[in-house]
């Protein structure tokens, strides 16, 4: 939820604070009271807070996502699928991690752990997920 950061927890520990002392101060029925009315307050809070993120005005807000990222991660995907086999140019040395310029474009890569100098030519042997492995030509 947004500012639950310093807000909500000092929030938190105001209202928990609150039932204490009255618990101490009234008994225990007053203490009881606070504590189911907070709670019951809580929940309809958060329900509404949830209904209005996922049908209300907060789901045409700009500030809540429409895509997903396994969308986004899956054309990521394919499109690194097509480096395999291009050659390119280390722009930094690759210990392993480093940056590369192949047809496409600059990219981060990584070697499969031996160290390639800056400016050996490289070619792209195989993607995992969204790293790409190097070997020097």
């Amino acid at each position: 939820m947004p500012g639950f950061g310093i807000p909500g927890i000092t929030g938190t520990i105001l209202l928990i604070g609150s039932i204490v002392l009255a618990w101490i101060q009234y008994g225990a029925k007053v203490g009881l009271g606070m504590a189911v009315c907070v709670t019951a307050l809580v929940g309809i809070v958060v329900s509404v807070s949830l209904r209005s993120l996922n049908s209300g005005k907060m789901a045409k807000s700009e500030f809540v996502l429409e895509g997903t990222e396994e969308n986004n991660n899956t054309e990521e995907r394919a499109r690194i699928q097509k480096l395999v086999g291009q050659e390119g140019v280390a722009l930094t040395a690759l210990r392993p991690v480093g940056l590369a310029e192949l047809t496409e474009g600059r990219r981060n890569v990584q070697s499969d752990g031996e160290f390639i100098e800056k400016g050996a030519k490289i070619r792209v042997q195989r993607v995992s997920g969204t790293t790409v492995y190097v070997k020097r030509v």
